[in-house]
């Protein structure tokens, strides 16, 4: 097995976060896995290696893949949905606390009482992290299911250290000792974890091994339904085992735009990659011009304006609502939105914000591809660290909070109800390229949509390969100014866009890491990379 931040292979090769994630993902090439295998036993692997990130019973997996054996590329969407007992009026809302640490004051201009859409059980839906993974290996892999779990078996046996998990434990302090069973499973003798302490997840060598004889569907339709179901309840939330049992992820055609000679595809909506074809439909309809140039740079911010205001007024489960999924990704349409720009290019759109900006969540990507054709490019998250932060009983799962994903105020587009599907930030993409096929993503949040509409244009336009598009400068506007660059972009860029009128906000980072994995047509070459970790297989 081979490892770096970038890696080329005859085989199969995986580009993740966490290190420990790739690494099992390429041993279960090695093994003989394919791309699906891989992809499952990494996610698996993730939500041990690092819990505030993503968890078995995280919130969503979201995925665009490719079948080698037929060509096809499909969305898989393991997103959570609303309890049958979920209804829009279920949360006390209050005036905004002003707290740039509230999600609710910063995604919906609004407080909670008791936070209980973010914290604790009434934050639970159902979540569709493990289906995700189930549904990876059942309906694409090869491999033994027991082979998918073993390696993280062996990564609890072996002791995982917290690392940066005891950062994300501290700054949740607070919420953790509210709930005894989540307080055993992150604190270490009742006190706060040392980065070097070793993580004991009391309950959790059973649940894997009872996951592993009983298979994925125990979570949703056996004993660990039935424990997690009866924990929440008891504690005062709303998910039932019928919710859990009647639950099923959706495997579709995905959405898809053509950009430049690719075609670029994405999971379904509530899904995120809706507002990324968007964007890059917009873009086509100027000529190219290179990001040396700030007028690149000027374009892409007034495009992301516009892109955001579409996303915050229209989208949500287009089971509920009339989402103009047609109209939004028409490239009529697209020509509409910018025409303004195109007659004068100069101009700067300066309306005023509408709509709270939001923040970094925890999240993780992973992107694989293996010399038989197959692709996954899977999103996978606990919404923001550790979800609900609340542990179901003794079983070693902290339960993710699916509901903190909705607008806790009434008749909104995203308000809550029964059945519903949240909206989400994933911008999960596979493009098929002239000369290749490439799984993309990241973790971030809203600036997830942003970084990944450029990340794609730069493998179309530019021919980037996986590490030199996750390296790539990156910009972040939503509906209003100020416009977000990374210190990376060129000063004279920067200075530039100022004098052209943009509020602009140099900062250390936009989003999270970027993972890519690239597979050629001949099939001869396959190479992944990324921001942090890539192994392959020789």
């Amino acid at each position: 097995m081979i490892e770096s931040n970038e890696v080329v292979s005859s085989v199969g090769a995986i580009a993740a976060q966490p290190q420990g994630a790739a690494r099992v993902g390429a041993h279960i090439m090695e093994q003989g896995g394919n791309a699906f295998d891989a992809a499952a036993a990494a996610s698996l692997a993730a939500c041990l290696l690092q819990p505030q990130s993503t968890g078995i019973t995280g919130y969503v997996m979201c995925a665009a893949v490719r079948d080698g054996r037929t060509g096809e590329i499909l969305s898989l969407d393991a997103n959570s949905v609303a309890p049958a007992a979920a209804h829009e009026a279920m949360y006390e809302i209050l005036p905004a606390s002003g707290d740039p640490k509230d999600l609710n004051s910063r995604e919906y201009e609004c407080s909670v009482r008791d936070d209980a859409n973010v914290f604790g059980p009434l934050a639970v839906g159902v979540p569709g992290m493990g289906a995700g993974i189930g549904t990876l290996w059942e309906r694409w892999g090869r491999l033994e299911w027991p082979q998918i779990v073993a390696p993280t078996q062996e990564l609890l046996a072996q002791g995982i250290p917290f690392g940066g998990t005891a950062g994300a434990v501290k700054s949740l302090e607070h919420v953790v000792r509210r709930y005894p069973a989540t307080a055993r499973q992150l604190l270490v003798d009742d006190r706060l974890p040392e980065p070097g302490d070793i993580m004991r997840r009391p309950g959790m060598a059973e649940t894997l091994q009872r996951i592993s004889d009983a298979g994925w569907r125990d979570i949703y339709q056996g004993e660990l339904a039935h424990r997690i179901a009866d924990a929440v309840q008891a504690a005062g939330g709303i998910l039932t085992y019928d919710d859990m049992a009647s639950y099923e992820p959706r495997v579709t055609d995905t959405i898809s735009t053509t950009y430049r000679g690719a075609t670029v595809h994405g999971p379904i909506p509530p899904n995120g990659t809706l507002t990324c074809l968007q964007i890059l439909n917009m873009l086509e309809c100027f000529d190219p011009v290179d990001d040396a140039d700030p007028a690149y740079w000027h374009r892409l911010a007034e495009v992301l304006k516009l892109a955001w205001r579409d996303r915050l007024n229209y989208l949500t489960d287009p089971d509920f609502a009339d989402v103009p999924l047609d109209r939004m990704l028409s490239k009529d349409y697209a020509a509409g939105l910018v025409e303004r720009h195109r007659q004068y290019p100069a101009w700067v759109d300066h309306l005023p914000a509408q709509f709270p900006e939001g923040a970094m969540h925890g999240t993780l990507h992973l992107s694989i591809a293996d010399a038989e054709g197959n692709l996954v490019s899977a999103t996978i998250t606990q919404g923001m660290a550790f979800g609900a932060v609340f542990a179901a009983g003794d079983t070693g799962l902290i339960l993710s909070h699916g509901m903190a994903r909705f607008d806790p105020r009434p008749g909104r587009m995203n308000s809550l109800a029964a059945g519903k599907r949240p909206l989400n930030n994933a911008g999960t993409m596979l493009i098929e390229a002239p000369d290749r096929f490439v799984a993309i993503g990241l973790p971030g949040g809203r600036k997830i949509v942003s970084v990944m509409a450029r990340a794609a244009q730069r493998v179309i336009d530019v021919g980037d390969g996986p590490l030199q598009v996750a390296q790539a400068p990156r910009m972040h506007v939503e509906a209003a100014e100020p416009v977000s660059v990374t210190q990376s972009l060129d000063e004279t860029v920067v200075t530039e866009l100022r004098a052209m009128g943009h509020q602009v906000d140099v900062v250390g980072s936009v989003a999270g890491a970027m993972h890519a994995a690239e597979l050629t047509r001949d099939r001869r070459s396959v190479r992944a990379g990324g921001n942090h970790w890539a192994a392959g297989v020789e």
